[in-house]
């Protein structure tokens, strides 16, 4: 079944249209969020490795937690119900600041914010975006912060809210500081100095799909930027972001699915979900074919494409997963 996106606006959100058994997907944030329409670009990047995704995004420019607090639009949103993800930004200066002012003006409204979505949204997993620093540093306190100060300042502030709340960070921010390290000939931010370029927000739909889907973004094709900036991008985030998913918090809410023509010339598929202990998992892979279980080797026929649908029974709701898969002829590995 071919993906088709249908692109609606209000008020600061857009909805990519998918079907019901697609992964649903929530941004919250402001401008590091809207600009470049960064979701979008993690679209386009999901549906070229085959994911089936949903993607909706509310944001406000400038906005803190506590301004996204003041939004009925983002509330409706939340309130919709039924999203396997939501990410939630906030304002990089609002984790440039003293704990005691984090304690007493950001806390309380991201309290706020999760148990809203928590309420609604009993099965969903909750990313922060970890964004990064200004290009050349800002100031806190009267007092002048450079470049990796900054963003260091960030990536604690992010650290706090997850040890506090016990949801993972995406580490855009990390990546960001680690690939501008690397390659400081390629910018990363707009005209501006601290919101991103094409290639900033390229950066960053990259690091959410590899930590989303566990999988990397390598071989994704979507001329949002150029091919070779793309590569680089894309090949950063295998070798950064992926062996540190683990460590990050990343370990469950996630399937993978891998296909390979073996020596016999025989399509076999290999299909895994890391769930709960307390989920019941049923994979549809092909008509009339219906296996239980965390894990499956199946073999196909013939080449062709084919589409692979995941439930998972879990005590917070029952969720439906797709993915479409392509065996090629003469084939040899594809992951």
């Amino acid at each position: 079944m071919k993906f088709k996106s249908l692109f609606l606006f209000c008020f600061g959100c857009s909805f990519l249209a998918g079907a019901s058994d697609s992964t649903k997907i929530l941004f919250i944030g402001n401008s590091f969020t809207g600009n470049n329409d960064m979701p979008a670009i993690f679209q386009k990047i999901s549906k070229a490795k085959q994911k089936l995704v949903y993607v909706e995004k509310s944001w406000k420019g400038g906005a803190s937690l506590r301004d996204q607090t003041m939004r009925p639009e983002l509330f409706q949103s939340i309130k919709k119900g039924n999203w396997d993800v939501v990410v939630l930004q906030g304002w990089s200066k609002e984790f440039v600041q003293k704990k005691a002012y984090i304690d007493s003006v950001t806390l309380p409204y991201a309290r706020q914010l999760l148990d809203t979505i928590s309420q609604y949204n009993p099965c969903a997993k909750i990313l922060f975006y970890e964004t990064w620093g200004y290009r050349d540093g800002s100031d806190m306190d009267s007092v002048m912060l450079s470049y990796e100060q900054m963003s260091d300042t960030i990536t604690k502030g992010y650290a706090f809210m997850s040890s506090i709340f016990k949801h993972p960070v995406v580490p855009v921010g990390r990546t960001w500081l680690s690939f501008r390290q690397k390659y400081p000939e390629i910018n990363l931010y707009d005209a501006d100095l601290y919101h991103p370029s094409k290639r900033g927000s390229y950066l960053a739909a990259c690091t959410f799909f590899t930590c989303i889907f566990h999988e990397s973004p390598v071989g994704a094709v979507t001329k949002t930027i150029s091919y070779s900036d793309a590569k680089l991008i894309q090949e950063h985030c295998e070798q950064t972001v992926l062996p540190t998913l683990n460590a990050n918090g990343f370990t469950s809410d996630y399937f993978h699915i891998s296909t390979l023509t073996d020596e016999k010339g025989k399509y076999k598929l290999k299909a895994d979900a890391y769930y709960g202990e307390d989920s019941k998992i049923t994979w549809f892979i092909a008509k009339d074919k219906v296996f239980k279980g965390n894990s499956l080797e199946y073999f196909y026929s013939a080449p062709g494409s084919y589409k692979i649908r995941l439930k998972v029974e879990s005590p917070c709701g029952t969720r439906w997963f797709a993915q479409k898969i392509t065996f090629k002829a003469n084939q040899k590995i594809k992951k």
